[in-house]
């Protein structure tokens, strides 16, 4: 049973990161394509690569409690890494949701 709890959060995992990293392309896109259009605001940057920073955290975490716990929940560690990991996501993907639409409310 541990061995398919294992592979079950791993799974899981696996894919989450499949979408940052997708939502890391897109930041990057759009820091291209902002930097060709808007030379003269060098500030419009979307920090792209802290989406990687937040995938990292993610996959660390999700490998401590597949690897080490048999139970999804109170190992402090890893909780702590997908809330530090979640925060930066999310304070990032609301920054690049806000460049891509023009920050209208």
């Amino acid at each position: 049973m541990s061995i398919l709890f294992s592979i079950l959060t791993l799974y899981t995992w696996v894919l989450g990161a499949g979408i940052i990293f997708f939502l890391f392309h897109i930041a990057r896109f759009y820091e291209k394509k902002f930097g060709e259009l808007y030379q003269k605001e060098p500030s419009r940057q979307t920090h792209y690569p802290f989406f990687l920073v937040a995938l990292a955290i993610f996959l660390i975490s999700a490998a401590r409690y597949a690897f080490f716990l048999r139970d999804f929940a109170g190992d402090f560690g890893g909780d702590l890494g997908f809330f530090i990991g979640g925060v930066i996501l999310a304070w990032f993907a609301y920054h690049l949701q806000r460049m891509m639409t023009g920050g209208r409310e």
